[in-house]
């Protein structure tokens, strides 16, 4: 049976407004150093990930991180996704997504879910990227958000 694993890190009004400033800041560098001084290089996903952890410490106050189990329901999926169960059903049998069945139920790897979560982003951003290019083929100007 898989478990979820989840911590919560408590983090001084100091480490808040650090992480604040921070976010502020838009794509960070993230690096470690080991208590004797040693650099440690980090790949670019875990620095995404630590980026994100402090963007979110900045903009809400607070941040969740927890371990989904490698195997995951339609339910979980689905949320992960951001999509409702019935679409990811749907996509499962046109395979859009690899699914499996145990008993009478759906279940999909993390990996898979992960990997389409991926794939969704990078469509949303070509189509924002189209989008805003038409806009500015028809006179639109928008100002970016600092």
């Amino acid at each position: 049976m898989s478990t979820v694993v989840s911590h919560r890190i408590l983090v001084s009004p100091e480490g808040l407004a650090q992480a604040s400033e921070l976010a502020a800041h838009g794509d960070l560098h993230v690096g470690l150093q080991t208590q004797s001084g040693k650099s440690v290089p980090l790949s670019p996903e875990l620095q995404d990930v630590l980026g994100e952890a402090l963007r979110a410490l900045g903009q809400h106050g607070s941040v969740s991180i927890s371990q989904a189990p490698e195997r995951l329901t339609s339910t979980m999926a689905a949320h992960l996704l951001g999509v409702s169960r019935p679409t990811l059903l749907k996509w499962a049998r046109e395979g859009r997504i690899p699914s499996f069945a145990v008993g009478t139920h759906t279940r999909f790897l993390r990996s898979d879910v992960a990997a389409l979560r991926d794939e969704l982003e990078h469509e949303r951003r070509l189509a924002f990227d189209k989008l805003r290019a038409l806009d500015a083929e028809n006179g639109f100007q928008f100002e970016d958000a600092e």
